[in-house]
């Protein structure tokens, strides 16, 4: 059997694999068939109310309740991480689901994050629980099984969006439709945004199936219900407290044995009682032993031993400390109870990763990332583009010139190498004061060129999306950029949407993007596809490859700015052709306070993070990685570039 402990953590953390998708997956699939009709209709603009969940009165029952919650609650909105994915940004109600994915995280003010104010409200009830990015969390005693099952299933969505993109809606309107109660830090006015933004989604997705959204709300709704109602269970349970000791000491016990092989009690080594798997024998003879004292429990020596300086100090926290004086003062005294049902998934689903058959070309593989919504979708061809590419960098960093010329890192010589870049091109333009030589059949034939790659605008930051406690500032900084290039919830404003504009203004029809049709279009180069494919597999690899990922953004960013794009805007409009999709990533990408500033902020802020972390060393050795991803932006461009000059000397001769 599975845990769904560790099922959870693959999920969010990974290396996620297609046997554990697919088990995630029969797991959703089973609460979608067990959440049938109940026999009304979801009223999708109605708030319900979920069952109520008074705060214990006793610090411990308290303490379980936030620990039953949290789970739950540390990934609120998780599901709509990857709800806007390349192939599905452009859609109005992907770009709404997004927009509320980043309100829920605090995307530009992490403190107003649902999860921020969570995790401060464990802090101010003196629960101290482990960070979603420490395993820690995952094994943490405290959690009962039981508050992992609504989380598996969130962390299902997380990846599978567009599989399950009608129960997803539901599931959305039904969370942000839920009344809110005494754990739940979100303000009204910011509940009603949230359930708006929710509802809009629901009526931009004209073609949805109703009964496959109402699933959803119905499955989330149980999920949710069955948390509250277990968790008040457990609260409301009471147990002996030489109960509560006792399963204390069996969860200790096997770490314990042989370290007290001098101690005696009763006649016996310590170690020999602590290898008893009945602890109830060793209590009763702790409790007649001088290391107890009912007259005065604090001054027992066995409590004693648990405080700063004696021999079993940081083995018991302060809870179980407790606990230890309830048992001596009165080993009857009734304690709260989180039961432990082993919460358990079936078998692994042993799948096969996705078929390489007929992916040898790079339109091929376009098609297939666009259909990735997982890392276990990926093909083995993606990893091995990326790869190519940045060996083949790194074999040309040695003859780079000028500003792209390696450098030892130091944070004012990177600062000081980026705004010679930027002054230096900028340096460069000069007004036209001539006709253009290049005609507007060849700038419309370029155009088309480009559709690959600017229709996945962003798609190098799609996997940066996360829970909101495992993003630090620097995939703050890429997280921002990538709403800007999916218009921050505004489809009109959405990149590739823009450039769809342009391609409708020339009469330049072209099949859906995400299709075969599209990859196949005679009219397309085959080294139209060569940056395209590189930047959706490196977005969908941004873990593993993520110091290039950060140089590769820079290096995209920084390339909007300066006469490049200053002159493409004079010979777009010297033909009328609205130059809009450029003038749009000049203006966005400036180094003011725009994509270029974010990038160069997310580099010097995880370089100084990684620094303090592993050294010097380290740091060096990332920073090469970093300027290899600055430059391969230019290496899996090449290609195109050649031959777009090719044609054009062609077509002048």
């Amino acid at each position: 059997m599975t845990c769904l402990r560790g099922l959870c953590r693959t999920l969010l953390h990974g290396p996620i694999d297609a046997g554990s998708l697919r088990t995630a997956e029969v797991f959703f699939q089973s609460g979608l068939a067990g959440a049938g009709p109940d026999g009304t209709a979801p009223d999708f603009g109605r708030p319900w109310p979920a069952p109520a969940l008074p705060p214990p009165d006793d610090p411990a029952g308290h303490r379980g309740v936030l620990h039953a919650l949290a789970p739950a609650l540390l990934l609120e909105q998780i599901w709509l991480a990857r709800a806007a994915q390349p192939a599905t940004a452009h859609g109005p109600a992907e770009c709404h689901l997004f927009e509320l994915y980043c309100r829920s995280i605090g995307l530009d003010d992490p403190a107003t994050s649902a999860s921020s104010k969570f995790r401060a409200g464990l802090t101010l009830a003196g629960v101290a629980l482990p960070g979603l990015n420490d395993p820690g969390f995952f094994r943490f005693p405290g959690i009962p099984d039981f508050a992992w099952n609504l989380p598996a299933a969130q962390l299902c969505l997380f990846h599978r969006p567009r599989r399950y993109f009608p129960e997803l809606l539901g599931w959305t309107l039904a969370q942000g439709l839920r009344e809110p109660a005494w754990w739940d830090g979100t303000g009204e006015a910011e509940t009603a945004q949230n359930r708006a933004l929710a509802r809009a989604a629901l009526e931009a997705c004209e073609a949805r199936d109703e009964g496959r959204v109402r699933a959803g709300w119905t499955l989330y709704c149980r999920l949710f219900a069955d948390l509250l109602n277990q968790t008040a269970a457990a609260a409301a349970r009471k147990i002996p407290a030489r109960e509560a000791l006792a399963e204390i000491v069996q969860a200790k016990r096997g770490h314990a044995v042989g370290h007290h092989g001098r101690i005696l009690l009763a006649g016996r080594g310590l170690d020999e009682w602590l290898a008893d798997p009945d602890p109830e024998p060793l209590l009763r003879a702790l409790r007649d032993s001088p290391w107890v004292d009912p007259a005065c429990p604090e001054a027992s020596r066995l409590v004693r031993a648990m405080d700063f300086g004696g021999p079993m100090f940081g083995v018991f926290d302060r809870a179980e400390r407790q606990v230890c004086l309830d048992w001596i003062e009165d080993e009857d005294r009734p304690l709260p109870l989180v039961p432990q049902a082993p919460a358990s998934l079936p078998r692994p689903v042993e799948a096969e990763r996705p078929s390489c058959a007929g992916l040898r070309s790079k339109r091929a593989l376009y098609t297939a990332l666009l259909r990735a919504e997982s890392t276990a979708d990926v093909p083995e061809e993606a990893s091995a583009v990326v790869n190519r590419i940045l060996r083949l960098t790194r074999i040309m960093m040695p003859l780079q010139r000028g500003h792209r010329r390696f450098f030892p890192y130091t944070e004012a010589d990177f600062h000081a190498r980026i705004e010679a870049i930027h002054t230096h091109e900028i340096g460069r333009y000069r007004p036209p004061d001539a006709l253009p030589t290049i005609g507007g059949e060849f700038c419309r034939w370029v155009i088309l060129q480009f559709a690959p790659a600017i229709l996945v605008d962003g798609c190098w930051l799609a996997g940066i999306g996360t829970a909101a406690e495992c993003l630090d500032t620097a995939g703050r900084h890429l997280l921002k950029i990538y709403a800007d290039e999916l218009g921050n919830g505004r489809p009109e404003r959405n990149h590739p949407n823009v450039y769809r504009h342009l391609l409708d203004q020339l009469a330049i029809e072209l099949p859906p993007f995400d299709g075969e049709a599209f990859a196949n279009d005679p009219r397309f180069l085959d080294a139209a596809f060569d940056l395209p494919v590189y930047l959706l597999a490196i977005g969908q690899c941004s873990r593993r490859y993520f110091p290039e990922l950060l140089g590769l953004n820079l290096a995209i960013e920084l390339s909007g700015l300066g006469a490049g794009y200053m002159r493409m805007i004079d010979l777009l409009r010297s033909h009328g052709i609205d130059p809009a999709i450029v003038q749009l990533h000049l203006s966005i990408d400036n180094l003011a306070s725009g994509h270029a500033a974010r990038a160069r902020e997310a580099v010097m802020i995880y370089l100084d993070e990684m620094e303090r972390k592993g050294g010097m060393a380290i740091s060096r050795q990332l920073w090469k990685r970093i300027w290899t991803g600055y430059l391969s932006l230019y290496t899996a461009g090449l290609s195109l570039a050649w031959r777009l000059r090719y044609q054009l000397r062609s077509r002048r001769g």
